[in-house]
C-alpha cells in the first residue's frame, strides 16, 4: 500500500504514475489527432447511349470491359476506375439531360457517347456553358465533319471535345478507295453501282466536301469519282433512304445497267439485311455486293439474312481469328464473345478509347487536371488499341484530322457459308502494306479464295 512506504518511495512512485497518465494522454491524443489515410477519389467515366439496342448495349458493354480489365490491373494511378451508364434514347434533348446529369450529380469527369453526330454536337455547344465549373473531356465514335470543323476553327471553345475515330472527310475517301482497289485488282471488275445512304455523314461522299481550317484546307471527292481514277465505270448510283426497306427497283435497275460491282455506303441505320435478303434474289445477285457498315460486321449477319449474306463482302470484326494487329486484338474479341456479345467496327473503338484515357492521364499525372490530360490526349502515341496501329492511334496531328484518329483501313471479308468468313484482302494492297506489317498480311490475306456469288450459290446447292 501507497500508504506504508516511505516518504522517498511514495513520492518516487506517484511521479511514474503521473508520467504513465501523461504517455497514455499523448498516445489518445495521437490517435484522434492524426487523420486516417485518405482513399484516392476513382476516376469516374460516364457512358451515353441508348442501352435499348443490341449495337449500342455492345458498344457500352466494350467500355464496361475495359473498365474492368483496367480495375483487375490497380486502376489508373492506382485509382479505381468506376462507370455511370445513362440513357440518351437517341434523342438529343435526352442526351444533353444525360450529359448534365453525368457532370453536375455523378462527378464524372470523363464522358463518353455512343450515338448520332447530331447529339455530339449538342452535347458540345452544353459542354461550352459547362466547362469553366465541371471541366471534363467529351469523347464519341462518329464520323461528321461539323465536329472536326468546331474543334479547330475554335480551339479555346471546344478543346475538351475528342472524336476516338476517325472523320468523314478522310475515312469516306480511305477506306472505299481500298473497297474499289480490291474490286479492280481482286475481283477483276470493271463496271460498278454505288449506293449511299443519305444522312448527314455521307454529304461528302455523295456530293464532295471543301472546307478551310486554321490547320489546313479540306477537300473530299464524292465515291464516283475516286472510282473513275481507278478506271472504273460508275454505271449506276442512288441515294438510299435510312429505313428504306423496298431495294427492289434500285436492284433491277443495277442489273440493267450490267453493273458487276454494288457498292453499299451503310451504316446501322440502313436495312442491311432486308438489302441483303433482296439483292441475293434479284436480277442484281450475281454482281458482288459490298456493304460498308452495320450488322454485317458480325459472324452472326450470316443468321440474321438466313444465308442470303452468301457472297457479300464486308469488314467483319468479331472473328476470334481476326489478324491481330496489336496484342489486344484476339483477347478483346474472344471476351467480348465470353460475355455472349458481338463486335462490330465500333466496338474496338470503345473498348481501346477507355485505355487511352488511361495513358493519358499516366502522362499527365493526375485525372482531375482536365487541362493536362488534354494536353496529354493531343501529345501520347497510344499502343493499346485492338485494330489500329501506332502511330495511327494518335489525336494531335496539326491537319484538319486535329483531335481525331488517322482514317482506319482494314481487312476485306467475304462470307462463304454459315461460319465460314473468309479474308480476301491483297497482301500486296499499297493501303494495307502502309498500315501492317508485310508478314501479318502474308499470313492472314488470301484474295484468291474470292469467289462469285453464282459460283458459291451453285456449290451450296
Amino acid at each position: 500500500m501507497i500508504s506504508a512506504l516511505n516518504p522517498v518511495s511514495r513520492k518516487g512512485l506517484i511521479l511514474i504514475v503521473v508520467a504513465i497518465i501523461i504517455i497514455a494522454a499523448g498516445y489518445l491524443g495521437y490517435i484522434y489527432t492524426v487523420p486516417k489515410p485518405t482513399v484516392a477519389k476513382p476516376v469516374k467515366i460516364a457512358i451515353l447511349t441508348d442501352f435499348t439496342l443490341p449495337v449500342l448495349k455492345g458498344q457500352g458493354e466494350a467500355s464496361i470491359l475495359a473498365i474492368e480489365d483496367i480495375n483487375k490491373t490497380g486502376g489508373i494511378l492506382g485509382r479505381r476506375v468506376e462507370y455511370v451508364w445513362l440513357n440518351t434514347m437517341r434523342k438529343v434533348d435526352v442526351a444533353i439531360t444525360a450529359y448534365r446529369k453525368a457532370l453536375i450529380e455523378e462527378g464524372a469527369k470523363y464522358v463518353v457517347l455512343e450515338g448520332v453526330s447530331e447529339e455530339m454536337l449538342a452535347l458540345m455547344e452544353e459542354g461550352t456553358k459547362l466547362y469553366s465549373q465541371y471541366p471534363h473531356i467529351l469523347m464519341y465514335v462518329g464520323m461528321a465533319s461539323e465536329v472536326s470543323l468546331k474543334i479547330i476553327n475554335e480551339y479555346d471553345k471546344y478543346k475538351f471535345a475528342f472524336r476516338m475515330f476517325d472523320v468523314d472527310y478522310d475515312a469516306n475517301v480511305r477506306r472505299p478507295y481500298d473497297y474499289f482497289l480490291h474490286a479492280r485488282d481482286v475481283l477483276k471488275v470493271s463496271k460498278i453501282a454505288i449506293l449511299i445512304e443519305d444522312a448527314a455523314w455521307t454529304y461528302g461522299a455523295r456530293e464532295g466536301f471543301q472546307a478551310t481550317t486554321k490547320l489546313g484546307d479540306v477537300k473530299q471527292k464524292p465515291l464516283r469519282e475516286l472510282a473513275k481514277e481507278l478506271g472504273l465505270e460508275v454505271v449506276y448510283e442512288a441515294k438510299i433512304a435510312v429505313g428504306e426497306k423496298n431495294f427492289v427497283p434500285i436492284l433491277e435497275t443495277i442489273a440493267a445497267r450490267g453493273a458487276q460491282y454494288i457498292f453499299a455506303m451503310t451504316s446501322w441505320y440502313t436495312d442491311c439485311v432486308t438489302l441483303t435478303k433482296q439483292w441475293a434474289t434479284s436480277a442484281a445477285g450475281d454482281a458482288y455486293l459490298a456493304l460498308y457498315g452495320g450488322p454485317n460486321h458480325w459472324t452472326t449477319f450470316w443468321d440474321l439474312t438466313g444465308g442470303a449474306a452468301l457472297g457479300v463482302i464486308s469488314g467483319v470484326y468479331d472473328i476470334e481469328d481476326f489478324p491481330p494487329v496489336s496484342p489486344y486484338t484476339q483477347s478483346f474479341i474472344k471476351k467480348m464473345h465470353e460475355k455472349g456479345l458481338r463486335v462490330d467496327m465500333s466496338a474496338h473503338y470503345y473498348y481501346s478509347l477507355i485505355y487511352h484515357i488511361k495513358a493519358a492521364i499516366e502522362k499527365a499525372g493526375d485525372p482531375d487536371n482536365i487541362d493536362a490530360v488534354i494536353k496529354a490526349l493531343e501529345e501520347v502515341e497510344f499502343k493499346g488499341h485492338t485494330i489500329l496501329l501506332a502511330p495511327k492511334v494518335f489525336l494531335g496531328e496539326k491537319s484538319p484530322i486535329f483531335h481525331s484518329y488517322p482514317a482506319y483501313v482494314g481487312f476485306l471479308f467475304q462470307f462463304q457459308g454459315k461460319d465460314k468468313v473468309v479474308n480476301i484482302s491483297d497482301p500486296n494492297d499499297p493501303i494495307l502494306l502502309e498500315r501492317y506489317p508485310k508478314d501479318l498480311l502474308g499470313k492472314y490475306c488470301h484474295p484468291e479464295l474470292a469467289k462469285p456469288p453464282a459460283e458459291l450459290r451453285k456449290q451450296a446447292g
